[in-house]
């Protein structure tokens, strides 16, 4: 996949092999772990949602506005993401991510290019999605958010060797 973005790590070598990697486990799962801070009882929150993602390395959930996680996000953006095969073997060659990040609720503009992702990969959505706008809906009690990573430390013990993590911090290439 073409991506936009930059990753930083102290082996530049491994770059293409690391973000061939990364969206080999985007694509070969579909739930992530979203871990949130509760301020007002100081205390983590952790929930399983469906995500998508896209070239940039941003991930999006779709989830109500309302729920716990999203009333978090709403008060201190900053979130942690695992995504991993939970059926994998313990003593086999393991692979995931965890990921540091912020998340926001993305707006009506952005629902038309992020949508379709969703409803892509998620094919029985349309059963409840009649348009577009429906992803952010006070009708459906609904809202899409995007997580935008910032630094992500990659498992993946085929390709690197066994417990081998690859840490990189993710900069968005900028055009002029």
């Amino acid at each position: 996949m073409k991506t936009n973005i930059l990753i930083q790590t102290s082996d530049t070598k491994e770059s293409d092999k690391i973000i061939e990697s990364f969206y080999d486990i985007l694509e070969s799962n579909y739930l992530l772990a979203l871990s949130t801070i509760d301020l007002k009882n100081k205390q983590p929150h952790v929930c399983c949602v469906f995500y998508v993602f896209d070239k940039e390395f941003n991930l999006y959930i779709w989830t109500d506005p309302n729920s716990k996680h999203s009333n978090n996000i709403a008060k201190n953006s900053k979130v942690a993401v695992e995504i991993y095969d939970s059926h994998q073997k313990w003593g086999s060659l393991l692979k995931g991510l965890q990921i540091l990040g912020t998340s926001k609720q993305i707006s009506n503009k952005e629902v038309l290019s992020i949508g379709p992702l969703y409803l892509k990969r998620y094919i029985k959505a349309s059963n409840i999605i009649k348009t577009l706008k429906d992803f952010n809906s006070k009708k459906l009690e609904s809202q899409l958010y995007k997580i935008q990573i910032n630094n992500v430390k990659l498992l993946d013990e085929n390709r690197f060797g066994k417990e081998s993590y690859k840490e990189f911090d993710v900069k968005k290439i900028v055009k002029n």
